[in-house]
């Protein structure tokens, strides 16, 4: 298993798509510091705007508009990568050639989301810490204290923990995009699918939230809706900031428990592996080619 991750890592790293990923993450940092926080900071009129740009630029308030917005778009890339590596595969032909020289099936598939998932953690990582980078500068350049020491601030412990929630908030929505590819064998399918599911649902979420009777309980059973309760354990004190998400703030008082909200996307994860794998043991591999 580990010289068929390692080549599979080999061939994903060899291939354009995740150093544009990585410029696009880079891109979505630059807009969030500068033109988000930085920018809005310094042509402030009023005292709401003015810390909304700090809270947005600002270390450590930067880390939370940073991993709000990049679990958003970064599931969105991660659904691209994946869904790009699953069905190059079919396109290729070489589905078949692979299980053929004795990998199993559940074997192959593991192989394909270790490998994705380990080069899209690598990616995330170090956009986000150019973003972090970003953060520094321009907190320097506002005359800001560089510190954690600040109202409801994070400890070091925390703000590993707030990274590992913003990624396990990536995890379900990566899955669907694996699903949908496997299921599919096209990578448009995929990148549309998560794309489509990923506005409508936040659509779908603000829409419920105006509701009464039973639409809090569909409300709570969506994936974003405790993706949020996540990310709203991340927020430091209580100042809002800007993110470049189509959802709105995450409010921890009106959102599940993050205990909760992780427990119910590990039933959606597992309930998206379960059927990914066993559509795939299912499947007739006499033909791969797949949608491009």
């Amino acid at each position: 298993m580990t010289s068929l991750l390692r080549a599979e890592l080999l061939k994903i790293r060899k291939r354009w798509l995740p150093y544009i990923l990585f410029l696009v993450m880079v891109a979505g940092v630059s807009v969030i510091v500068w033109l988000g926080g930085y920018a809005e900071w310094r042509q402030s009129q009023d005292f709401e705007t003015e810390r909304l740009g700090l809270h947005t630029f600002a270390f450590p308030w930067s880390l939370v508009a940073l991993l709000d917005s990049g679990q958003f778009w970064g599931s969105f890339l991660v659904g691209i990568l994946v869904a790009s590596a699953v069905a190059t595969e079919y396109n290729w032909g070489t589905v078949r050639q692979a299980l053929i020289r004795g990998q199993t099936r559940s074997q192959y598939l593991t192989v394909k989301l270790l490998g994705a998932a380990l080069l899209s953690a690598i990616i995330l990582l170090a956009a986000l810490a150019v973003g972090v980078a970003l953060s520094l500068l321009a907190s320097a350049l506002a005359d800001q204290p560089v510190t954690l020491d600040v109202p409801g601030g994070p400890s070091p412990f925390e703000v590993v923990l707030s990274v590992l929630r913003a990624g396990y908030g990536i995890l379900p929505y990566a899955l669907l995009a694996f699903g949908l590819t496997v299921i599919s064998r096209s990578t448009a399918m995929g990148v549309a699918g998560i794309l489509v599911f990923l506005i409508g649902e936040a659509i779908l979420i603000t829409i419920l939230g105006g509701l009464g009777g039973p639409a809090p309980t569909i409300r709570a059973a969506l994936i974003g809706h405790n993706v949020s309760a996540l990310l709203a354990a991340n927020v430091i004190g209580p100042g809002e900031y800007n993110a470049i998400a189509f959802r709105e703030f995450p409010v921890a008082s009106e959102l599940p428990a993050p205990a909760t909200a992780a427990l119910v996307i590990a039933l959606y994860c597992a309930a998206l592996l379960a059927i990914t794998y066993a559509i795939f043991q299912r499947r007739d591999l006499g033909v791969e080619a797949g949608g491009g």
